[in-house]
């Protein structure tokens, strides 16, 4: 009787514990997520984890309209993606970078992701509860786990019968071991060595798969905390979660032999991790999982998708937060830049924003544009250009994804947006700065002969050749860009440029003062053409030699006045 009590005091004792543990580790997560919002996410990004999280994206990219590798790197969409991380999961970490990718053309989708950002931007009880349920999928720093989770088709199907064996092997040698101790001790140790190295041989196999449908457990339980919800306001997610969920009971049923529900495990785990390396019980409840996937791995995706889709408005309010009430703006997309059947057949290209800035920079100038028609900006280095054409084309891209533009106000047609900014000599390719740089123009182009409108940006055009070329061709190059669909940004310094274009470009430049020895910027944009001169004064100022200065101011006044070089 003593012991009985005891032993029954022990269960309640570790009932107790893991209750409280339970309910510690929840209060835990709900003050992160509460804690997290609206701040700088600081994740660590490894290249391996980028690459990761990118195969989602190459899975569903679009054969046009995407942001594709060269914009991207441009705009530095890496970093702005790193800061707006706020997801909670796996998924929706994965769809979040696909997002950003894709800008959307539908109206109807952009209005329904605005309900959805806005929802949870103002009701933060219910917002923590979608969070909460989905943090216990976890995030995966290694494989990409939309990859993984399409690759298990290729995996060669197995019997359990080794596995049976095996567990039928070690139970005959633990009873050999009570019946005849010696014989039977050797026999067991034989066993368990022959259990572990064949369970860990096709356990490394196995391993990116056996983690993915960890994942997916803990998706499609997830998934469940949420349709349990009471949450009107997101019944189109929760009842298609539902639905779709109803085909993975089997799949879901004991779980623990697969792995833990919770991101991080627990002491339960790793004794059950024993268990599974002597008796492989995992492995087989790997090959019968298999069977169930094979029957409905388009649900599975489409149930990935929708909690990706909602963790990534999750964080797209937290982005809003981050940037504060008076940070950002709903944009006004218009419609009738869209062409059939998306929308009208009118396509004028159009793009106005108030208060524009960046939304990486910490103290950042805001400028103000509007424009129906290319637009070309002048100033000198360091004066702002290449900022301002950066915020102008991320400010279009959050637009048309999370419905959010760091700006007072912003009104634009929908476009699909190309840059050629920060190019580089291709040693692979065996190509230069010149060859890279008329490939890069050369697919706007293209581009800018689909029927939506387009918007294109280009950082000192054609700089990888001589001056009088440069000048012919940059002039032919923007005109061509400057086409009844296109609107294209671009940053030069040859000023011979903005009197070569008048007819299709607006003209807007950056100043800077040089008083005092000291070269002072204001980053605001200012309507026309550059006037100032400030290279050479410049070099006063770092203490050139006077004679090289002189010279140098002498040969400037000499080609102003005559045209030519002396």
């Amino acid at each position: 009787m003593e012991y009985l009590v005891i032993g029954v005091a022990v269960v309640l004792l570790f009932a107790g514990k893991g209750f409280y543990d339970k309910e510690k580790y929840k209060r835990k997560v709900r003050r992160i997520l509460s804690e997290s919002f609206g701040t700088v996410s600081e994740q660590e990004y490894t290249p391996e984890k980028l690459k990761s999280v990118k195969s989602y994206y190459e899975a569903v990219k679009r054969d046009k309209y995407d942001i594709d590798s060269i914009t991207w790197n441009d705009l530095e969409l890496d970093e702005l993606f790193m800061v707006m991380n706020r997801t909670v999961s796996a998924m929706g970490e994965e769809y979040l970078y696909a997002m950003l990718r894709k800008p959307e053309f539908r109206p109807e989708e952009m209005k329904e992701r605005e309900r959805v950002i806005s929802f949870f931007q103002n009701n933060e009880e219910k917002r923590i509860n979608v969070q909460e349920a989905l943090y216990q999928i976890g995030k995966n720093s290694r494989y990409c786990v939309y990859e993984c989770m399409n690759y298990i088709k290729n995996i060669k199907r197995e019997s359990n019968l080794p596995h049976f064996l095996s567990i039928l092997l070690l139970v005959g040698a633990l009873a050999l071991a009570i019946l005849k101790p010696a014989i039977g001790v050797v026999a067991t140790c034989a066993v368990i060595i022959w259990n572990l190295t064949s369970y860990m041989k096709r356990k490394g196999e196995l391993d990116a798969y056996l983690s993915t449908v960890t994942y997916l457990i803990r998706l499609l339980y997830a998934a469940e905390a949420v349709t349990k919800l009471d949450i009107p306001e997101l019944s189109a997610y929760t009842e298609r979660m539902k639905s779709l969920n109803r085909h993975f009971a089997s799949f879901k049923r004991n779980f623990w032999i697969i792995g833990s529900r919770k991101p991080t495990g627990d002491m339960t785990d790793m004794l059950v991790s024993y268990l599974r390396m002597l008796f492989h019980i995992d492995l087989i409840k790997f090959n019968s999982m298999l069977k169930i996937y094979d029957k409905h791995v388009e649900e599975l995706n489409q149930l990935y998708e929708t909690v990706g889709y909602l963790d990534a408005l999750c964080s797209a309010a937290s982005f809003r937060a981050l940037l504060g009430e008076d940070g950002y703006c709903v944009p006004e997309l218009i419609t009738e830049s869209l062409p059939e059947p998306i929308g009208a057949v009118k396509h004028i290209p159009f793009y106005e924003a108030k208060d524009l800035y960046h939304p990486l920079l910490e103290s950042p100038v805001k400028n103000s544009i509007r424009a129906n028609r290319s637009v070309l900006l002048t100033g000198s280095n360091a004066s702002g250009k290449s900022t301002f054409l950066k915020s102008v084309a991320i400010g279009a891209l959050l637009a048309q994804t999370i419905h959010t533009v760091p700006a007072r106000s912003y009104r634009a047609s929908y476009f699909q947006i190309l840059s050629s900014m920060a190019l580089r000599d291709n040693m692979q390719e065996n190509e230069s700065y010149f060859i890279v740089e008329i490939k890069s123009l050369k697919r706007m182009f293209e581009a800018a002969k689909e029927p939506v409108c387009t918007l294109c940006f280009v950082d000192e055009v054609l700089r990888g050749t001589n001056t009088v070329e440069r000048i012919a061709a940059s002039k032919e190059v923007l005109a061509g860009l400057a086409g009844e669909r296109t609107i294209c940004f671009a940053a030069t310094h040859d000023i011979e440029l903005t009197y070569l274009l008048e007819q299709t470009c607006d003209n807007y430049h950056f100043e800077e003062t040089v008083t005092n020895h000291q070269v002072e910027f204001d980053y605001l944009l200012h309507e026309g053409r550059a006037t100032s001169r400030n290279a050479i004064k410049l070099l006063r100022m770092l203490g050139y030699p006077e004679e090289v200065i002189e010279r140098a101011e002498a040969s400037a006044e000499h080609f102003l006045k005559t045209g030519e070089w002396q």
